[in-house]
């Protein structure tokens, strides 16, 4: 046991170490590309981007604020989408009848491009409120799609088995169907969490959502400030790669 704990540890920091010279290793190919370009409006240096975030951003209450709002607003609306997606799921799952009238607006809803969802929702939501909207509406179809196909995969013969022996549906739920689904619930949030932050920050930069990093990219943009705007988009892929790694943490823990 304790060999295989340190083969394990042994991985993590492997990997981890592979992953963090891929990162400098990218760095320095684009601290070259901005050197030989030397035009900080199109693309500044690392450097300037990095002595941008240290002494202009990090010290702003609005910084902070910014981040607040965009991270409540984004995991609310991810959160809301993969109840009802798991909910949607179970119920398609007992009844074809509900399966076969929810395929058009999941279909739909996988079809419409972010922005045309973001213009139609501004016509009712508030454009502080847009973003949990859009988020939510992203992350419903996946987790729907991916749980529900986890309730299908779903061992017939322990199903069989828990019929022949009248076990209880509660035990059923706990040992066959959830220890099924969760490699498909925790694979379908990794990928839901991202789509979720590049659509609530879209919906953010289009609806002018007042205190959002959304916002802050727009205002970066509009008064050509490059170097915030590289700036605010590595926060984004940050706060990204922090929830999905998370989930993947929780996701290992929940079913080991």
């Amino acid at each position: 046991m304790q060999t295989r704990t340190k083969d394990i540890k042994k991985t993590f920091y492997k990997k981890t170490i592979l992953h963090l010279l891929c990162i400098l290793l990218w760095m320095v190919i684009w601290h070259f590309a901005a050197t030989i370009l030397s035009k900080d409006l199109l693309l500044p240096t690392p450097g300037k981007v990095f002595t941008v975030f240290i002494k202009e951003l990090l010290p702003s209450e609005k910084f902070w604020l910014s981040v607040k709002t965009s991270f409540f607003h984004i995991i609310s609306g991810f959160f809301f989408g993969v109840i009802l997606g798991i909910l949607l799921a179970v119920l398609s799952y007992i009844s074809e009848t509900i399966r076969i009238f929810l395929w058009f607006p999941i279909k739909i809803i996988k079809s419409i491009p972010v922005a045309s969802f973001v213009i139609l929702t501004l016509l009712w939501c508030p454009s502080e409120k847009l973003s949990i909207f859009i988020s939510f509406l992203m992350v419903l179809p996946v987790l729907y799609i991916h749980t529900l196909e986890g309730l299908k995969q779903t061992d017939h013969k322990l199903l069989e088995m828990g019929m022949v022996f009248k076990i209880p549906i509660m035990k059923k739920i706990s040992y066959i169907y959830v220890p099924h689904i969760l490699p498909y619930l925790f694979s379908a949030s990794s990928l839901a969490i991202g789509m979720a932050w590049k659509s609530g920050i879209a919906a953010e930069i289009i609806g002018l959502s007042r205190n959002s990093i959304g916002n802050q990219l727009y205002q970066a943009k509009i008064y050509l400030m490059t170097p915030e705007l590289f700036a605010w988009t590595i926060v984004i892929v940050v706060l990204s790669i922090f929830c999905e790694q998370l989930l993947k943490i929780i996701g290992k823990k929940g079913m080991s």
